[in-house]
């Protein structure tokens, strides 16, 4: 939902993006994202949680940086994307294992982890076979957001719920748009 916004953010902040990108290289930006990352990991699992949750929306916020700043600035690379999704995938990783250390239940954790890589996975495979998959309701944006609130207004395990059955309809809408989007082309002998 919230790509869908992307573009016109993207444009209104690429003057942010340039003045950044005098300073810091968007791979440069990656990484910091993923070093936000793990800080919110000890933090949450040192029982900070409403620090730990400042820190999973600083990593937030410098993920979507780093793309304006490449944009803005016209450095976008193969690279650059794949460290960005790779980096986005290692985060997403420690925090769900944080909250599980932190004491919430290990099953829901799974639930809603595996619901997010496959929001990821379905996006990235079908990328391979049509041009745009980036459907669904509770992609990586959405899922920061409900889990920054969650964890600021003490509903962590509402939060994941609401997470693990979002991400799972995610992906489902994933393979459904996926599935239609292939009818369409000349068949290349798969099945």
């Amino acid at each position: 939902m919230l790509s869908k916004l992307k573009p016109s953010l993207t444009e209104a902040l690429k003057p942010v993006g340039n003045f950044i990108g005098r300073f810091l290289k968007p791979n440069q930006i990656t990484l910091m994202s993923l070093v936000l990352g793990i800080l919110a990991f000890f933090l949450i699992i040192n029982n900070k949680i409403a620090l730990g949750a400042i820190f999973v929306l600083l990593s937030g916020i410098f993920d979507f940086l780093d793309g304006i700043v490449a944009r803005s600035r016209n450095m976008v690379t193969d690279f650059g994307g794949f460290l960005d999704s790779v980096s986005d995938r290692y985060v997403d990783i420690m925090i769900f294992l944080a909250l599980g250390i932190h004491g919430i239940d290990w099953l829901i954790v799974a639930i809603a982890m595996s619901g997010a890589l496959m929001v990821s996975y379905t996006r990235a495979r079908a990328e391979k076979i049509i041009e745009r998959c980036d459907v669904g309701i509770a992609e990586r944006g959405e899922r920061m957001i409900i889990l920054f609130l969650a964890m600021i207004l003490g509903y962590i395990y509402e939060g994941l719920i609401a997470i693990a059955l979002l991400s799972h309809l995610t992906a489902f809408h994933r393979i459904v748009y996926t599935f239609k989007k292939t009818r369409l082309l000349p068949s290349s002998g798969r099945q």
